[in-house]
């Protein structure tokens, strides 16, 4: 094969683990027969900007190399895209056509040369070895030096412009990166990170870094009555030196040492003669250094795609203490070959180290499992990576195209506000206009709606109760000459009036209201059967409804929103409010007595084990007897906005999330109150309905309890070990983030769409056998009013704004008379 290699940096001009990768792959194919070649940026010099030249590197390789060193700025749009360098490598691939473009790290030379790629016939490559496609700064990391949001989009990083300027940039280097018949990332956690981002999971695979055959090392460990802690990170703030040394200060001098390498002197700082300053070390050295220390650590605060000094360590017998920086916990796993603790963290890093110090025993534990790394050996990579081009060249689609693209524009059709319906319209919505789809959510009194319904590709009824004019809507969209799909969504079993006596909540109801309930339940079933399809939240929902209605059924997971994500990120940015450790439960409704009352006696338990913790509950709640028993650390606090909830969450320690077992209705219910406290890092112990087992992995990213010594055991271990605390509230975000951030879920909201799509055009549409239950509720532009979002404050509108909203809605629709005559009408009524 003939196959281009290209990287913005490369050896010798520019040596680092970044830039030995493509050089080792290059030289490994070469070395297998292919006829490669090497398109290079070149850094310093007196070179003129664009200027290039030829070599021939020591194995043979020719090396074409760009002078780029005007361009490395990261705010500098030529950064990113390059029009100078796409022209000058369009003339190298007419001069030297080739089958496969591999391009690796791509700043400086810009995102467009994979469209150039593609468009020279060969099949296109893209190794993402950081973070550069969404982050323009490459480690997710602000200029601040605090972490970002994996999730750009989730998050108000600055960049190195601004936020603005950053999403722009990313939708631009979007378009080309779509030119790639393969993405190739280094790690599985890197990977998961750009496909929340919005890369077509169905174009990534893991490609892990390779490393070169070593010889096994003859250097001896050596043994020392001091326990020897290695930092090779060097004087860039970026790997952590400032965060380490301000931990170091906080552990108690005795009994260990640390040799930072690569920094200049620390003795300012006062940390004592244990700290010391070395000099870098030569390649050819690491194996005495690592033998003569007994725990690698890894402070970054920049995310890492891969790490093999990480790997390196591990394997010469090192226990290893890193950040969650996601490349080095590919193999650094909490508790058994080392630590993990939260990144630009001192106090966290400061408490794994103390633990370290303090217990001998279990350095030499993590240090017998450390040697079980696997690492993957270059040539396995450089045979796989072979294996792959020829399956691109061989005409095997990577990623076979979707046969029926056309999906434009969308409409929701809503019946409920609040939370609701944020999480099953308008976040979809939202998810959805990222990808390029128009969307309009709109009340089912919208008196636009016959004409919004006429032009939309898809219509999803949300929550909405039969009247005989949005059954007519639904109708009208199904006689369509071009079929388009009507979906019911609603995320609580309440189209199933068989379920009468089994739903709590309502024992306080009269039997009048409990008929009114019910007939809402029956008109809510009407909707339902009059459409195509139906979209759920939970696994129990969809078979549900399946086996009632006979529907297609879809299941579409409450996710992330970036308003929520941005307001959490603004919350966790702030410290925690001071005081004791607290348990929260923030009920919401009036229907969880039932739920409470299954945990009050754990929670009473382990408050009265633990005289300090405080208790916070919010909402409507009804409570039993036995928290009298603490009732002086119990906190009632009112309802909030969803807006000033993570801030709530945030101030909480743990957060409770029960729900009776063995009830349809709450198995249908779900992860929400996980979700949400996961985006401040507050970690959740919750009862094990199917939805919650789905979000929170036991003792990882959270707690399951079923019974009361689980509820107390879960509680105990949160309350009391604050770094399990803090490590399974950030893993929780990281989780929450990755799995149901907006990219992710309009992917999949869009999937969805054009699934159904096909369904209609494809067969006869059904027709229900059940009887209608439905009233008269006229259009109407007052009564049409949905909940703005995202909002323009931080505070959720109020009634006076939704009538005013209201107002100005009857204006636009029939100018100042209708606004009077509305208005006579209310007095009338009133």
């Amino acid at each position: 094969m003939r196959i281009l290699v290209v990287s913005a940096h490369y050896p010798p001009n520019l040596t680092s683990g970044g830039t030995l990768v493509p050089q080792r792959l290059a030289r490994g194919l070469s070395a297998r027969g292919h006829d490669v070649r090497v398109y290079a940026g070149h850094l310093g010099g007196d070179r003129k900007a664009l200027s290039t030249w030829d070599e021939t590197d020591e194995t043979g390789l020719p090396v074409r190399w760009i002078s780029i060193t005007p361009f490395t700025a990261w705010s500098d749009p030529l950064n990113s895209l390059n029009p100078g360098a796409e022209d000058d490598f369009a003339r190298y691939l007419d001069e030297n056509p080739v089958d496969v473009v591999h391009l690796h790290s791509l700043q400086t030379l810009g995102a467009g040369l994979v469209s150039v790629a593609k468009r020279s016939g060969a099949a296109v490559v893209v190794t993402m070895h950081d973070f550069w496609w969404t982050c323009a700064r490459q480690f997710l990391v602000a200029p601040d030096l605090t972490p970002c949001s994996l999730v750009v989009s989730c998050g108000g990083c600055p960049c190195a412009v601004d936020h603005a300027w950053l999403l722009e940039r990313n939708r631009a280097l979007a378009a080309h990166l779509q030119d790639a018949d393969l993405i190739l990332s280094p790690s599985r956690s890197a990977a998961d990170v750009m496909i929340a981002n919005g890369v077509d999971e169905h174009h990534v695979r893991v490609d892990e870094n390779g490393l070169p055959t070593r010889s096994a090392s003859d250097v001896a460990r050596s043994a020392s009555d001091e326990l020897r802690f290695l930092f090779a990170g060097g004087s860039d703030p970026m790997k952590g030196l400032p965060v380490l040394l301000d931990a170091l200060a906080d552990v108690p001098a005795g009994g260990w040492s640390i040799d930072l390498f690569g920094v200049g002197s620390v003795s300012r700082h006062g940390l004592g003669d244990h700290v010391r300053a070395r000099p870098s070390y030569a390649p050819d050295q690491l194996d005495e250094v690592l033998a003569e220390h007994d725990v690698l650590v890894l402070p970054s605060v920049m995310r890492e795609s891969h790490s093999i000094l990480t790997r390196e360590a591990l394997g010469a017998g090192l226990a290893v203490v890193c950040t969650d920086t996601l490349g080095p916990e590919e193999v650094v796993h909490d508790g058994v070959n080392g630590l993990v603790v939260p990144a630009a963290d001192p106090d966290a890093l400061a408490l794994a180290l103390r633990q370290l110090t303090g217990n001998r025993d279990t350095v030499r534990a993590m240090q017998e499992r450390a040697v079980d790394v696997e690492v993957r050996e270059l040539d396995d990579q450089v045979v796989g990576l072979e294996d792959t081009y020829a399956e691109l060249l061989g005409g095997v689609d990577a990623v076979p195209e979707d046969p029926d693209p056309l999906l434009r524009r969308v409409l929701f059709v809503v019946g409920i506000q609040g939370a609701p319906l944020r999480y099953r319209a308008q976040l979809p919505a939202e998810s959805l206009e990222e990808l390029g789809i128009r969307t309009d959510v709109r009340h089912y009194r919208d008196p636009e709606l016959v004409a919004l319904a006429a032009v939309a590709d898809a219509v999803v009824i949300y929550r909405v109760p039969a009247t005989h004019e949005v059954l007519d809507l639904i109708g009208q969209v199904r006689v369509r000459e071009r079929r388009v799909p009507v979906l019911f969504d609603v995320d609580d079993l309440i189209v199933d009036p068989g379920l009468r006596g089994s739903v709590h909540g309502l024992e306080g109801m009269s039997d009048a209201e409990l008929d009114l309930w019910w007939s809402g339940v029956a008109r809510y079933r009407t909707t339902l059967e009059a459409c195509d399809a139906y979209v759920g939240s939970t696994e129990e929902l969809c078979a549900e409804v399946g086996e009632l209605t006979g529907l297609p059924v879809f299941r579409f997971a409450n996710g992330v929103g970036s308003a929520l994500a941005q307001t959490s990120a603004r919350a966790l940015a702030r410290p925690r409010r001071p005081g004791p450790l607290r348990i929260g439960y923030f009920s919401g409704t009036t229907t969880h007595d039932a739920d409470w009352a299954l945990v009050e006696p754990a929670v009473v338990e382990v408050m009265q084990r633990h005289p300090d913790v405080e208790l916070w509950l919010g909402g409507h709640l009804g409570t039993g007897p036995a928290l009298e028993a603490v009732a002086s650390r119990v906190r009632r606090l009112p309802m909030l906005p969803w807006t000033e909830l993570p801030n709530r969450l945030r101030d909480v320690d743990v957060n409770l999330a029960p729900l009776v077992l063995g009830s349809v209705f709450n198995e249908a219910k779900s992860a929400i109150k996980w979700l949400e406290a996961a985006l401040v890092a507050t970690p959740t112990v919750a009862a094990p309905t199917q939805p919650f087992r789905e979000a929170i992995d036991d003792g990882v990213t959270g707690h399951l309890a079923d019974g009361h010594e689980e509820w107390v055991d879960a509680l105990e271990r949160l309350l009391t070990d604050e770094h399990h605390r803090t490590l399974v509230g950030t893993r929780a975000r990281r989780a929450a983030l990755l799995r149901w951030s907006p990219a992710h879920q309009g992917h999949r909201y869009r999937e969805i769409l054009r699934t159904a799509a096909r369904d209609v055009r494809g067969g006869v549409r059904r027709h229900s056998s059940w009887v209608p239950v439905a009233t008269t509720e006229p259009f109407s532009a007052a009564d049409a009013w949905v909940e703005e979002y995202p909002p323009r404050s931080a505070a959720a509108p109020g009634p006076w704004r939704m009538r005013g909203t209201a107002v100005r809605r009857v204006y636009r629709s029939g100018g100042i008379k209708a606004v009077a005559d509305r208005a006579r009408r209310r007095l009338w009524r009133g």
